[in-house]
């Protein structure tokens, strides 16, 4: 595969797409993008005052997620000209490691008919239930149910509970039914299951950014 640079992808939609298989959680994605954001203007060393100054969190708490996303991996310090400076050179190559796996990946289920064939009538099938086209995020997540064996009649049973059950059906709600389908399958075949522990907490996680407020510098 040609070399990718982050210029050349998406990365602050990858990222928001990948935090959680990084395993990062809301703040940490809200201190990335707002160190990202300041470093598009200038390469400076980004302190826990600054970010206080356009956070909701305390420069205590700031402080201790950085401190946590440096010893992660995620942010590094580094000299230029003989000045100390913020660099999210780790964070960067993380998102293009995942995105290269993601195509190659979608590769390779390309290549094979049958996946492709069944994604594509799956597709097709919750489209019409859920009467909207759906986002690249639940693309994939249709993807992976593909990849797990769930099939299709099982989709569409899950889907039906979910209409049973909400106004107003998500692809969230659907994953649920599928994993409580599988749950308790395994319990059927081997008297227990991994994956309801696994996930339970996973799927009741949501976005709160919107918690963690910010305002963009002035141009």
């Amino acid at each position: 595969m040609n070399e990718i640079s982050i210029e050349q992808i998406d990365y602050r939609f990858l990222l928001v797409d990948y935090y959680k298989s990084l395993g990062l959680n809301e703040y940490d994605l809200a201190i990335l993008l707002l160190v990202d954001n300041i470093l598009k203007k200038e390469n400076i060393l980004i302190t826990p005052d600054l970010l206080a100054l356009k956070m909701n969190l305390s420069v205590k708490e700031i402080d201790t997620l950085l401190a946590s996303l440096s010893s992660r991996g995620f942010i590094e310090y580094v000299s230029i000209n003989n000045t100390l400076v913020t660099s999210l050179n780790p964070l960067y190559n993380k998102i293009i490691k995942l995105f290269k796996e993601d195509i190659l990946k979608m590769h390779e289920d390309n290549s094979n008919k049958e996946i492709r064939d069944e994604l594509s009538n799956v597709y097709l099938l919750i489209q019409k239930e859920l009467e909207r086209s759906l986002s690249p995020i639940e693309f994939e997540k249709v993807r992976d149910w593909i990849n797990q064996g769930i099939k299709e009649d099982v989709i569409l049973e899950c889907i039906h509970e979910c209409q049973n059950k909400h106004k107003k059906v998500t692809i969230n709600q659907i994953d649920k039914a599928i994993l409580k389908y599988i749950s308790s399958r395994d319990i059927e075949k081997e008297g227990y299951s991994s994956v309801n522990e696994k996930w339970k907490k996973d799927l009741e996680d949501t976005i709160k950014i919107a918690n963690v407020k910010w305002t963009s510098e002035d141009d």
